[in-house]
């Protein structure tokens, strides 16, 4: 049993949620045959959701965890919780308006800088 519930909860919930993404891109393929990614509105919004939310969750996910040793479990946990709400008001806003997808690109984002702040301060203070 890891020392990290939370922190590892929400790491297994956001590669659930992108598992998901990719799934919803497989259903909403249609005419849309592999390997092409245009064709169809709906499925270039769902393909953008799942795409952007892998590149998001490769930049997230080691943030974190360097940063869980700084922070703690809890706000490791409260950084996954808040990075997953940010990813599922971005595949809402922007499944139905592309152009109103900011607040959930912040709520993505602002979790990555609270980590990244996380992972960077420990290093300063071993070197320093």
């Amino acid at each position: 049993m890891t020392a990290l519930p939370l922190t590892s909860l929400g790491t297994i919930l956001m590669v659930l949620l992108t598992f998901y993404f990719s799934i919803r891109v497989g259903r909403m393929r249609g005419k849309v045959l592999a390997p092409a990614t245009s064709g169809d509105p709906e499925f270039e919004k769902a393909f953008r959701i799942h795409y952007n939310t892998i590149e998001q969750l490769i930049l997230f996910l080691p943030m974190l965890w360097l940063s869980v040793g700084y922070f703690g479990d809890t706000v490791g946990g409260a950084l996954a919780l808040v990075w997953l709400i940010g990813r599922l008001m971005y595949m809402s806003t922007y499944q139905k308006d592309p152009t109103k997808r900011t607040p959930g690109v912040l709520l993505t984002l602002a979790p990555l800088a609270v980590a990244t702040v996380g992972a960077i301060i420990p290093l300063v203070q071993m070197v320093f």
